[in-house]
This record gives C-alpha cells, sequence and structure tokens, in this order.
C-alpha cells in the first residue's frame, strides 16, 4: 500500500520535497496531496480537482502504452470487472481522434456512441468507447464509457491527458466498482531531460496525477481519495516497470477471445455455482474445486464451439453478443463441422465437470480410479456416466493378466473408445502423458491439464527439459542424484558418490546457479506432454487457463500433421499401437512393455486403495 495520506510531507507552496535523481534512475511511488494546490486541468465550464500526483521517469511513449492498456483490461486496477468490450475506436491519428462525423458510429446504439470533451490547446489524438463488465452481473451492471486521449506540446515539454467520461447522468447511477464522479483523468507532463558535463543532474523529468471532475454539490470522500491513490499507483508501477523492461510472462487467451470465455463462464457460476458449493459433501474447499471446474467447463464449451456443429446455450448467447451493439452477424460455418463426438473424462475426480457438461447438452461419461462422495449428489442420469474405473492401456493390458475385475470389484478399462471421442484429461496424474497416446489410437482430439510429474510407467519423476528424451539423458537436480556404483565394484568403489553435492550433504537448501536457471518442474511437465503430443502427429496448442488454480496450463490437441505415419485417419491401429509401443521403450529406457505393465497395474490397485480426496 502506498504511503498514507496523513504521512506525505508536502510544503507550503503544495510541492514534496524528493532527493536529486538522475533522469534515468526509477523513482519510488511517493504521492503528494494536490487538493489545496491549483488543479493542472482548468476549463471556464467544468470544476477539476486534482487529487494525487507523483513523479516518474518514465517518458510519454510509455504512459501512452500504459493507459491504453489499463483502458482494455480495466480488471487491473479492479477485483470486481472481468474486462472490457471495445465498442468503437478511432485508432492514432483518425480525424484527428474523433468519432461520429462519419460512419465510424452510425451502427452503434445510442448508447455505445462517444461522450465528446473539449480542452483548450490541447489537441485530440484517439477516441475509445468501451464497456465495462463486472465479474458479477447480478450485483453490478455494466458501465459504458469513453475515453478521450489528448495531447499538448510546448517548445520543452509534452503533455498527455487521458479523460474517461461515464455515459450516466446522476451520481446514483453509477456502479459500485467506479468512484463516484462525473469524469477522471490521468495528466502525464514530461520535461525535455537537460544534462551536462559540468552541472549538477537536472530533476526528474515526469509527473503523472490524477484529477477528478466531481458531480454538483458532492465533495471529495475518503474513499475517492483512496481509489485515486490506488489508480495512481498502478499507473506509476507498470509505468517504471515498463521503462525497466518488464515483460510480461504468461498471455492468456490465446485459443478464443477472452470476452467469449467470461460470458460462457458468468453463466455456468450463475446457473451451478451456487446449488453446487450448498450440497457439497467432500471436506475439501467448495469455492476452489467447484469455481474451477465451470471455469474448465466454460473454456471446453467454447473451444467445442469453434471444433464441432454442436448446439448448446453458449451459441445462443455468442449470436446475441453480436447482435448487443447493433452490428450485423454473418454464419459460422456450422455446416463444415462434423458433429460433436462424445468426451470422456478420464479421472473425473468429483465429477463436477461431467455434470456441468452433461447438463449443458454434451454427451459424455467419466471415470476415476475412486469414487468420490460428492457423485451422490447429482442426478441419477449423471450418476449414470460417472464409473469407477482403473484405465490400463491397452497395450499395457494386452500383455498382463489383470483383464478381470480387481478384488473390490472395480474393472479396468483399457482406453479404447469411440472413435473421435473427445478426451479431457483434468489434473489426471498418471494418465496425463498418456494423454495425447490415447487421442491419437482413438483418432480422438483431447486437452490435457497437468499438475503432477509421471511417466509413461505411472511412476513419479522430473521431466527432462528437452523435448525429446532421446537425444539427452533426463536431467535431475543435485539432491536426486545417486551414487554411481560400476558393474564390478572395488571395496573403494563400491561407495564411492557422485561428485555434485547434494543438500543432505552440505546441509544449505540454497539454490545453486545452475538451479536457479533450470525451468520448473511443472513447466517441464508441460512441455514434455505437449512433446509427446507432437511426437505422434498432434500440433500441439497451449493456453493458460483463467482457474483458480497454479496448474492451470492446457495442451489441446485437435489437428495434425499430414504424415501418413501420424495421421490417425491414415494409419491403421497395429501401425499406430508400433508407435506408441517404439516411443515408450525409448522414454523408458529400452523396459519391456510386460514389466511396464505389470508395475502400472500395481500402481493402479495401491491408488484405488487410498481415501478419496475432494478433486
Amino acid at each position: 500500500m502506498a504511503t498514507p495520506m496523513k504521512a506525505l510531507s508536502i510544503s507550503a507552496n503544495g510541492d514534496q520535497d524528493h532527493p536529486t535523481q538522475t533522469p534515468t534512475s526509477p523513482t519510488k511511488f511517493q504521492p503528494m496531496d494536490r487538493t489545496k494546490s491549483t488543479p493542472n486541468l482548468q476549463l471556464p465550464d467544468e470544476l477539476w480537482t486534482t487529487v494525487l500526483e507523483t513523479q516518474c521517469t518514465f517518458p510519454p511513449e510509455v504512459f501512452h502504452e500504459v493507459m491504453l492498456n489499463l483502458i482494455k483490461n480495466p480488471n487491473i486496477t479492479s477485483s470486481h470487472l472481468f474486462r472490457a468490450d471495445i465498442s468503437c475506436d478511432s485508432g492514432d491519428g483518425h480525424d484527428h481522434g474523433e468519432l461520429g462525423k462519419d460512419d465510424l458510429t452510425r451502427h452503434l446504439k445510442a448508447e455505445y456512441r462517444p461522450r465528446n470533451a473539449r480542452f483548450p490547446d490541447y489537441e485530440k489524438k484517439r477516441t475509445i468507447v468501451r464497456e465495462l463488465i463486472p465479474r458479477n452481473p447480478q450485483l453490478d451492471s455494466p458501465l459504458v464509457q469513453t475515453c478521450l486521449l489528448f495531447q499538448r506540446l510546448r517548445e520543452d515539454e509534452e503533455e498527455n491527458v487521458v479523460i474517461y467520461v461515464p455515459h450516466i447522468q446522476r451520481e446514483d447511477e453509477m456502479p459500485f466498482y467506479h468512484p463516484t464522479v462525473a469524469k477522471l483523468a490521468f495528466h502525464h507532463t514530461w520535461r525535455q531531460p537537460t544534462s551536462h558535463h559540468d552541472e549538477a543532474p537536472s530533476q526528474v523529468p515526469g509527473t503523472i496525477s490524477v484529477s477528478y471532475n466531481l458531480f454538483p454539490d458532492t465533495d471529495l470522500t475518503p474513499k475517492l481519495s483512496r481509489t485515486a491513490l490506488r489508480l495512481l499507483q498502478t499507473v506509476h508501477k507498470h509505468g517504471q516497470g515498463l521503462l525497466a523492461g518488464y515483460e510480461k510472462r504468461v498471455h492468456l487467451d490465446r485459443i478464443f477471445p477472452q470476452k467469449r470465455y467470461q460470458d460462457t463462464y458468468t453463466r455456468l457460476k450463475a446457473t451451478y455455482g451456487k446449488q453446487l458449493t450448498k450440497a457439497w459433501v467432500e471436506v475439501t474447499d467448495p469455492v476452489k474445486h467447484v469455481f474451477e471446474d465451470i471455469g474448465i467447463a466454460a473454456f471446453l464449451i467454447e473451444l467445442w464451439q469453434d471444433m464441432y456443429a454442436a448446439t448448446s446455450p453458449a451459441k445462443e448467447n455468442l449470436v446475441e453478443a453480436n447482435n448487443k451493439y447493433g452490428a450485423e452477424t454473418n454464419g459460422d460455418g456450422e455446416g463444415t463441422k462434423p458433429p460433436f463426438p462424445g468426451f470422456v473424462d478420464i479421472g473425473c475426480g468429483n465429477g463436477v465437470l461431467v455434470y456441468i457438461l452433461l447438463s449443458e447438452g454434451y454427451s459424455g461419461w467419466g471415470f476415476d480410479a475412486r469414487m468420490r462422495k460428492t457423485w451422490s449428489i447429482f442426478p441419477p442420469h449423471v450418476q449414470s456416466k460417472l464409473e469407477q474405473r482403473l484405465l490400463v492401456p491397452q497395450i499395457l493390458l494386452a500383455d498382463t493378466s489383470s483383464a478381470e475385475p480387481s478384488e473390490e470389484g472395480k474393472v479396468y478399462h483399457s482406453g479404447v473408445f469411440a472413435p473421435g471421442t473427445f478426451i479431457v484429461s483434468n489434473h489426471a496424474d498418471e494418465l496425463t502423458p498418456w494423454t495425447p497416446l490415447l487421442a491419437y489410437l482413438n483418432d480422438s482430439a483431447f486437452i490435457a491439464i497437468p499438475c503432477c510429474s509421471h511417466d509413461l510407467s505411472g511412476a513419479r519423476f522430473r521431466a527432462p527439459p528437452n523435448t525429446k528424451a532421446s537425444t539427452q539423458p533426463h536431467i535431475r537436480l543435485p539432491q536426486q542424484q545417486t551414487a554411481q556404483v560400476p558393474s564390478d565394484p572395488t571395496p573403494e568403489s563400491a561407495h564411492r558418490k557422485t561428485s555434485a553435492p547434494g543438500a543432505a550433504e552440505t546441509g544449505s537448501l540454497k539454490r545453486t546457479e545452475a538451479q536457479k536457471k533450470m525451468p520448473s518442474a511443472y513447466a517441464t511437465l508441460c512441455s514434455y506432454v505437449a512433446s509427446l503430443a507432437e511426437e505422434v502427429g498432434f500440433i500441439a496448442e497451449t493456453d493458460y487457463l483463467r482457474i483458480p488454480s497454479t496448474r492451470n496450463h492446457c495442451i489441446i490437441g485437435r489437428t495434425r500433421r499430414q504424415q501418413p505415419e501420424h495421421n490417425a485417419k491414415q494409419a491403421d491401429l497395429a501401425t499406430k499401437q508400433i508407435v506408441v509401443v517404439r516411443l515408450m521403450k525409448r522414454e523408458l529406457n529400452g523396459r519391456a512393455v510386460e514389466s511396464v505393465g505389470r508395475d502400472w497395474v500395481e500402481r493402479a490397485e495401491k491408488l484405488a486403495k487410498k481415501p478419496a480426496s475432494g478433486h
């Protein structure tokens, strides 16, 4: 949190004393109270109040990039918001940022047309109209807002102003998540840095401030001041971070637009969220598990909408959304898409995902090694689609004698499904690396959401950082290194250890520099699964799911390369089995299929006897 308002040290003229800094050094966030001084924005017919100001070292182009990002992603400044839907954008330099003088807004409904604002001596550079979409539409309503970008150039100074104009008339119309003001503005001033060899470095060249245009007969409240502090802090943090070379590591929404997913998620949450959390019978946290599965269901529904000619509520909502701004819609090529082939959730856990997908009209089923108490809360037709099974891939099952029901009545499933069945693997652990292989053998598409790292025998391991295990041996951490005993050990060599000291030898848990550069175990697992998919002919796509879990990376296989050996449509089952056996032996260092099969069945039996968890 920023420095409390009462702790700010402000001089008599309203300025705060700062130590001398060079123009390129990053400044700490040090807000100055400007409510008692002359506002930065002055208009003859509008009364503005500049609330807070701070120094900065990022130039106008960085401020411009930061503000565009905040305009397009309002969830950065408010956790109550999902996103912003842009209804129109003049773009840089289009007719001096004007909208409404030509055909750009003619197709828009009246409530989505831009509101204008004039600032003498400033040039309007861009106009954007957005609609703020709340996370919970049952509590908060959307808000349409015009965002105006102005610029003023002087001999040695450049000013940029971004103004938000809500499309409301009275303060009681303002949603909870937006400050109750008629307009708000971000003002960035940049003085060209000057420095000479024989002079002291100049002052910090930039400032940013937040100003309000209050509603008539209203005062600046503590809540509005806190909001201004948070907004200014966000702009400063993002600007200084961008100047320092910060790059976003995780990029979401690669498969389809954010809007589609969030609209479907909101609908599913309103339909299933409360009833599932209220009826939860597991000892685990219902909020995490229920809303995680709702998020995955929303992702799958939107993915299947692109892949199959399936009729579902999601399609009806898409048509409604396309007509929202008065725009015309075209056909989406439904005639060229295959029908939905059904789904199977391998390792379905609590069954919530299966329940939601069945309730949404998608045919399918799920199974798990252990029955969950949650299954009992679902309707009978859903319970009939949840089965207690142990999956032993047919390649392994054919070489074992365990094809009969197990001791406790649990039966094995060979992993052979109806051709084309979409395979869902959600935190399926031992089944995760097998998911693309099962999809290959079944002529299917798949989604894998990895969690714990296992190899193709079901044993725990750290996936190699390289993409093909055949090129390099699996890399292990120093703590995982074991003694290297020669095939003909001598008394001296029998107890010889590796030269790399582990944590147990040194007593230190501090990571070495080599360890710091290694990718995480989860990252290598995701890369490993994608590599397996590529090796059997899939074009592996990856994305990050918007779910309450750190294990949110997914690998999708829905298209294949045109290679006869790998193409599931061209290769017969025997050929594909040969490909999988060859790959499995390579990954397991030449182990025999019979040996792998016995170990797999043994681990599966042990897993079935463990107490069930909430997942």
